[in-house]
């Protein structure tokens, strides 16, 4: 492919985004060991400046023919409903044979919709790291939060295979464990284990948050185990939109199953079938504790 490596990595790299998980990015390539430069690209200059105050990039622009200006890399850490349009600007400055990855967790979309204007000699490996934190912002970001954790990659025939290799390698060298997968496999299976519960959780959140009577709130009652299961639900709305619209084909489904599992303990309640509810909560149980 002939992309210009040196002996730690990429020489140049650009991220686009360096909140939470792009920041984490470049502190956790640089932890690595990597000696280049990493370039923060974003459209204001207080921003940039935390994320060059907490080292996770050298310098920052928030011009684009300047950030990828001989740019190996481009990581894309914006909002999921953003990176399409990133990626569309930039292919107008990348030189030839960079590679643009992103960090967004739906992928279908997101993908099919970059393959219909990425140039042929600019490479593009959809990525999503199962990582992150209910903070938001470069403050937040930790050079250690990938570690131990999974970074998806969902390639498709048009993936370029030595740049599936090198954006597979970049997380493995910060930590993540690799699985490769198509985007639609993706969508289905982080429908489940991650958006689900995002939005289970925000809802759990608004119906106790709206439970009172004359002694009080029924949330200032709450304690860690409802901290514990709600707090995702803490997490930026503005972020979580841009998800669950790109999926909503696959978690609409799956919230139709949630619905008939609180129906049936809604049923075995009313019915007093003590025999159920024992059914219910192990399984529940084994299924976790397995």
């Amino acid at each position: 492919m002939g992309v210009k490596m040196s002996s730690d990595g990429f020489n140049r790299i650009a991220i686009a985004g360096v909140g939470l998980i792009g920041g984490s990015v470049g502190l956790a390539i640089k932890k690595s060991g990597f000696h280049g430069k990493i370039i923060g690209l974003g459209r204001r200059l207080s921003s940039l400046k935390k994320a060059i105050d907490v080292g996770a990039i050298d310098s920052a622009t928030m011009d684009y023919a300047e950030a990828l200006e001989n740019a190996d890399l481009l990581l894309i850490g914006a909002p999921v409903d953003t990176i399409a349009y990133i990626a569309k600007e930039a292919v107008k400055f990348a030189k030839k044979r960079c590679i643009i990855t992103d960090v967004g967790s739906a992928k279908a979309q997101l993908v099919a919709e970059i393959e219909e204007f990425i140039p042929s000699d600019v490479y593009f490996v959809g990525a999503h790291p199962m990582a992150g934190s209910h903070n938001s912002g470069v403050e937040a970001a930790n050079g250690d939060l990938f570690r131990g954790s999974i970074c998806i990659i969902t390639p498709t025939e048009s993936t370029n295979s030595d740049a599936l290799k090198l954006i597979s390698d970049l997380w493995r060298i910060m930590g993540a464990r690799v699985e490769i997968m198509s985007p639609k496999d993706h969508d289905f299976l982080i429908s489940a284990a991650s958006h689900l519960p995002h939005v289970v959780a925000s809802a759990l959140t608004q119906v106790v948050g709206n439970i009172r009577n004359e002694r009080g709130k029924a949330i200032d009652f709450a304690g860690r185990g409802f901290k514990d299961t709600t707090r995702i639900a803490a997490a930026d709305p503005k972020i979580w939109k841009g998800i669950l619209m790109q999926n909503a084909d696959m978690i609409s489904p799956l919230l139709e199953k949630m619905e008939m599992e609180l129906t049936e303990v809604r049923k075995a309640l009313n019915d007093r079938d003590e025999q159920k509810i024992i059914e219910k909560l192990e399984q529940a149980k084994q299924i976790k504790e397995s």
